[in-house]
């Protein structure tokens, strides 16, 4: 078995695992029910995909349970300095467009509401009045960071997005 497919195995599991957790966005196969592994594992194992399309499903993970939050240190101490920064950027995100999308998070998520503590806006000196300032301050520093000139903002939105509309349709198709 070569090392793609290899990596291909643990993204589908990742994605499975993450269809079970409220995060059904990413396949349209049927989802084979496993138990999912900790948190902090999954946290851990989601910034370390190469897909960036999984990766970013980390702040879909963090809207849908935010009880995870509690994980975050924990997986933070599974990972190195670079994928240690991501985790921190998309969890600022997460936070961010956790306080932009209250509204109908709270009106479709399967699970329990609980605020994102902000863990990290201090360490990573963000700073703004409204919620979309501090989503831009934080894109820019990402893009400062990372030297990745890419549209951040919308990546955080699309992730976000994605999830929403997804539980949206859920609702419709259970009626």
């Amino acid at each position: 078995m070569t090392y793609s497919e290899i990596s291909l195995q643990g993204e589908e599991r990742l994605v499975g695992e993450l269809a079970q957790l409220g995060v059904n966005y990413l396949s349209r196969q049927a989802v084979v029910p496993t138990i999912p592994r900790l948190p902090m594992i999954i946290l851990a194992e989601l910034v370390r995909q190469q897909s960036s399309r999984v990766r970013t499903a980390l702040i879909s993970l963090l809207l849908a349970n935010p009880q995870y939050a509690s994980q975050i240190p924990a997986a933070l101490k599974r990972l190195g300095a670079r994928d240690s920064l991501t985790l921190k950027l998309f969890y600022t995100a997460a936070v961010y467009l956790q306080q932009k999308y209250a509204g109908l998070l709270k009106k479709f998520s399967r699970f329990p509401w609980t605020e994102l503590p902000d863990l990290f806006s201090s360490e990573l000196a963000i700073s703004g009045e409204s919620v979309q300032e501090r989503l831009i301050a934080l894109g820019d520093l990402h893009m400062r960071l990372t030297g990745v000139q890419l549209n951040w903002v919308g990546t955080y939105e699309n992730a976000a997005k994605d999830l929403i509309r997804r539980w949206q349709m859920e609702q419709i198709w259970n009626q």
